[in-house]
């Protein structure tokens, strides 16, 4: 390569282009990735649009016996335009590689090499196909009925929840009703055939239940370390609630506050109840009470495919020292994060990453993946070019996410940078369910980052479903409305806990005024903190933004007294809980409790508030509702109990500034 590199130099020397820079050179080296040797005579296209600057140039240019390339394209006299040159060439899979390349007077030299496979491949010699039929009377069995021809086997079947066979015609039972990808790989005993058929199949009855249990939970900041607030998010909200806390208490109410005897892990569940329509639901989990847990030594790996050779690598939430040991599913295996493995034939291979930490919890984890070698039908290309108004963007970042990821399968993620002119381009991306989305790096240049469907939130976000690519995927950004300068600001902090390290820094929080207009965004930092500065007293909204996870939209309240306020949000699972932790108030103290008449209330405010006391008895009812004024300091108040009956009560003090007091009573 050395060698060809000095001879390209020569070669610009002797014809004199190194002094020029009245055109565009495009060169590089064409190689086959099989033997590593030049493909000489290979044709290498090089196209420049018009769409941008006027100038348009195509030319289909061929390698020399080196396997290097060389093409200049020259430029009126004295103008020397800027734009997007795409450079690429047709590999033996029949398959576009292409790169986009941003040129301009400073920027007139591009070199790009290909490493390909060469040739054109023979059709296959066997076909793969099936149908899947109901197997009565279990209703989630399927029978697969193999229809190929061409081949007397071996037969591989992949059901699409983990299982595999490979029987001629299998029969297999789903675990639960649903939509799963099922995929055949069929071949013979020497090698001469092999083909791939998948298909999306239906089983059984994927009607969601008519309720359906499910809760949060977050640490009671208002209490101690071990009381939790469990946020009820079953459907429908009318019904009956039965939790058990796993410390031998329940609780009937809808959002319950819980204090747990001591730290460690509890198994919560929660059962819901309707009468219209019949209908009752469990979910548990385990939740972990007290200091946190070590970190998890979760590790997963990611892989880039050039025909037969695969590049891997590993990846540990925290990056803590391990080990990494590779089984690539053919028989061979390798150790090391990052590896490159050359197979011998194409195929579906399960391959399995298997981590070891080097810490004092000596962890290991192990994680499989079945990864298609050899076949880059399914491997798309997608571009697109950003706008900030009427100009491309230009300086920035692109993102593709997958969505309605299976269970247990990392969801697909690349980036790319946004070049000059606006232009992003992923390479390999594999079928599926995208959304793709756009971020400038500048927060204060006026322009939100936005997903394609020109919205800022991806829960709205165009869908790219793949299949065939319908390129350019073009996003014009969001504007932002602004405020004018003030002395109030927002300072803010994301519990990341749980959280892969890489996606902290894919973390963006949008902010809005009042009326839901976006005013401005921050990128939060790899230790989950964000400001806003220099806001007017007003009411505003934070919204986190992350693909493929929800989130709350936390109000804020500045004013002349508070003019900077405190924001805590808390990633769990896949949503990023907002509590607002502005200290409003120093102390509280209800007295007594058990109440017979008279609950008496003492609370020192920082500053003086409107609120609003309520009284909820078990089954989630206000049963009574008090309007409350703080001034700055000491308040005492008193709540008339005598028209409550005998129980327990739940009393919640809230205001728009963010106060939050929950206390339990007996009466």
């Amino acid at each position: 390569m050395k060698k060809i590199l000095f001879l390209m130099m020569m070669w610009f020397a002797a014809t004199g282009l190194m002094a020029q820079q009245d055109f565009l050179t495009v060169s590089g080296v064409v190689t086959d990735s099989l033997t590593g040797l030049p493909l000489p005579g290979y044709p290498v296209h090089i196209d420049i649009d018009s769409a941008s600057n006027g100038f348009s140039y195509h030319h289909e240019t061929h390698t020399m016996s080196n396997g290097f390339y060389v093409d200049t394209i020259p430029f009126n006299q004295g103008y020397i335009p800027s734009g997007v040159v795409n450079v690429w060439l047709w590999d033996c899979m029949q398959t576009i590689r292409s790169e986009y390349f941003a040129f301009g007077p400073n920027h007139l030299s591009i070199t790009k090499n290909f490493t390909i496979c060469a040739g054109t491949p023979p059709p296959p010699s066997c076909h793969a196909d099936f149908y899947a039929a109901p197997a009565p009377p279990p209703p989630l069995t399927m029978h697969f009925i193999n229809t190929s021809t061409g081949s007397n086997g071996p037969w591989y079947w992949s059901f699409g929840d983990g299982q595999v066979s490979d029987h001629f015609d299998p029969i297999h039972t789903y675990a639960a009703p649903g939509l799963y990808q099922v995929a055949l790989i069929i071949g013979d005993s020497l090698g001469s055939c092999f083909d791939m058929e998948t298909r999306m199949i239906q089983v059984g009855d994927s009607l969601p239940a008519p309720c359906h249990a499910q809760f949060t939970w977050y640490l009671d900041t208002n209490s101690y370390v071990n009381t939790l607030q469990f946020i009820n998010q079953s459907v429908p909200e009318n019904g009956t609630w039965l939790w058990s806390f796993g410390d031998s208490t329940t609780s009937t109410e809808k959002n319950p506050v819980h204090t747990f005897p001591n730290n460690g892990e509890f198994h919560v569940c929660l059962t819901i109840a309707t009468t219209n329509p019949p209908c009752t639901h469990t979910e548990c989990h385990v939740v972990h009470v007290g200091p946190p847990p070590p970190p998890p030594c979760e590790s997963w790996f990611t892989h880039m495919n050039n025909w037969l050779e695969v590049s891997f690598e590993g990846h540990m939430v925290g990056n803590p020292p391990a080990t990494y040991s590779w089984n690539f599913g053919d028989g061979t295996s390798a150790n090391g994060k990052n590896v490159t493995h050359q197979y011998a034939a194409p195929g579906l291979y399960p391959v399995t990453l298997t981590t070891a930490t080097q810490d004092s919890n000596q962890c290991t984890w192990i994680s499989t993946q079945h990864i298609q070698v050899g076949d880059s039908s399914h491997i798309h290309q997608l571009y697109g070019q950003v706008f900030a108004g009427n100009f491309p963007l230009d300086h920035g970042m692109a993102m593709i996410f997958g969505v309605n990821t299976p269970q247990n399968v990392p969801p697909f993620f690349a980036t790319c940078p946004i070049d000059s002119m606006g232009v992003y381009y992923f390479a390999y991306v594999p079928e599926g369910d995208f959304v793709i989305w756009a971020m400038p790096f500048d927060s204060a240049g006026g322009y939100l980052p936005t997903f394609y469907g020109n919205v800022i939130y991806w829960e709205q976000a165009t869908v790219i479903s793949l299949g065939a690519p319908v390129n350019p995927y073009n996003i014009n950004l969001v504007p932002a409305t602004g405020t004018q300068a003030g002395q109030g600001g927002i300072l803010g902090q994301v519990n990341i806990q749980g959280m892969k390290s890489t996606q902290v820094d894919q973390i963006v929080m949008i902010l809005t005024n009042e009326q839901g207009q976006p005013i401005g965004f921050r990128n939060v930092d790899a230790s989950g903190a964000f400001d806003f500065s220099d806001l007017p007293v007003g009411t505003y909204f934070l919204k986190p933004e992350l693909p493929n996870t929800s989130s709350d939209l936390v109000k804020v309240l500045l004013s002349a007294v508070n003019p900077v306020a405190s924001v805590t949000m808390t990633f769990s699972g896949q949503h990023i809980i907002g509590i607002s932790e502005m200290p409003l108030v120093a102390s509280f103290v209800s007295y007594p409790n058990p109440v017979k008449d008279v609950l008496n209330l003492t609370i020192d405010a920082y500053s003086a508030l409107n609120g609003v006391a309520c009284i909820y008895n078990l089954t989630g009812q206000v049963v009574a509702t008090i309007p409350i004024t703080l001034n700055k300091g000491g308040n005492q108040f008193s709540l008339d109990m005598r028209t409550l009956n005998t129980g327990i009560y739940l009393l919640k003090i809230t205001s728009p500034e963010g106060l939050n007091i929950v206390q339990k009573l007996v009466k």
